[in-house]
């Protein structure tokens, strides 16, 4: 009986993304045929070893979180979606 899960040789990430990230990056990636676990596997896969696209995205996120950017923008994403769903309960 083949395993389903290599747990020795691979490890498991959980990530959590706004739901509308969350969609448009699935839509996206159901038009190529492609899965997320493909797709960040070859991400991360290009930064560990040292491709130059994904040192400079690494730059930016570093430069969004020293800044603040990202931060601000979780925040404000997360008091939209409270105050829609306020705005839905009292209907």
């Amino acid at each position: 009986m083949k395993k389903k899960y290599d747990f020795v040789t691979r490890k498991s990430v959980h990530i959590h993304l706004q739901k509308d990230t969350h969609a448009e990056f699935r839509i996206i990636l159901l038009k190529e045929s492609l899965t997320m676990q493909e797709v960040i596997e070859e991400c991360v896969e290009r930064i560990v070893q040292n491709d130059k696209y994904m040192e400079k995205l690494i730059e930016a996120c570093v430069h969004k979180r020293n800044t603040g950017e990202r931060k601000i923008a979780d925040l404000e994403a997360e008091e939209l979606y409270k105050i829609i769903e306020s705005e839905n309960k009292e209907k």
